[in-house]
């Protein structure tokens, strides 16, 4: 799915801030995008092309965008429209969803997407407000991906307290997560 690119105007000034706002934007959103692509085509390699057209389309209409709004949002309808289009161009693919079953699909994966990002940002909330040392397993057991073992022993604590600790933090963050969404108002299921 190669598209022509047009060339650029020679001696033209470049707006950087306006690329960097751009680059930052849609690198923050390109995992959801391309979630959201994949989950449409089931096919990775499409899902790749399609999230590259969707990249192009949307730096050509950023003059479009409206700061403040929903970036993610405004993308995956983007996206939307071009597996539309992407899935009229392949003719080998058996119709397995018509265009109004596949738009409810999208309208139902934007939703999920949405209210993903929302418990994304309650974690990042609850996460700063735990106590310290918990914290620190927290980051340690997920992000550095260490074993419970293997913290017990930098900790020099029992295998046991470890995962009491742990426990106490998943309590913690389950909670203030469930408590952050219903101040926003959505359902914390």
């Amino acid at each position: 799915m190669q598209e022509n690119v047009p060339e650029p105007i020679p001696n033209a000034p470049i707006d950087f801030d306006r690329g960097e706002r751009f680059a930052r934007l849609l690198l923050e959103t390109q995992p959801r995008l391309f979630g959201f692509v994949l989950s449409l085509t089931h096919d990775r390699e499409a899902a790749m092309d399609v999230t590259q057209e969707v990249g192009v389309l949307l730096w050509r209409k950023f003059d479009e965008f409206e700061p403040g709004t929903d970036f993610g949002a405004w993308a995956l309808k983007t996206a939307r429209y071009k597996v539309m289009e992407w899935r009229r161009t392949q003719s080998k693919l058996p119709v397995v969803l018509d265009e109004e079953a596949l738009g409810l699909l999208a309208d139902k994966v934007e939703t999920l997407s949405a209210q993903q990002d929302q418990r994304l940002a309650a974690l990042d909330t609850c996460l700063d407000r735990l106590p310290d040392k918990q914290r620190q397993v927290i980051e340690e057991r997920y992000v550095d991906k260490s074993t419970v073992v293997g913290i017990a022993e930098r900790w020099n604590r029992s295998r046991v307290a470890m995962h009491q600790l742990l426990k106490k933090a998943h309590q913690a963050l389950r909670f203030c997560i469930r408590e952050q969404l219903r101040k926003e108002g959505q359902s914390p299921s």
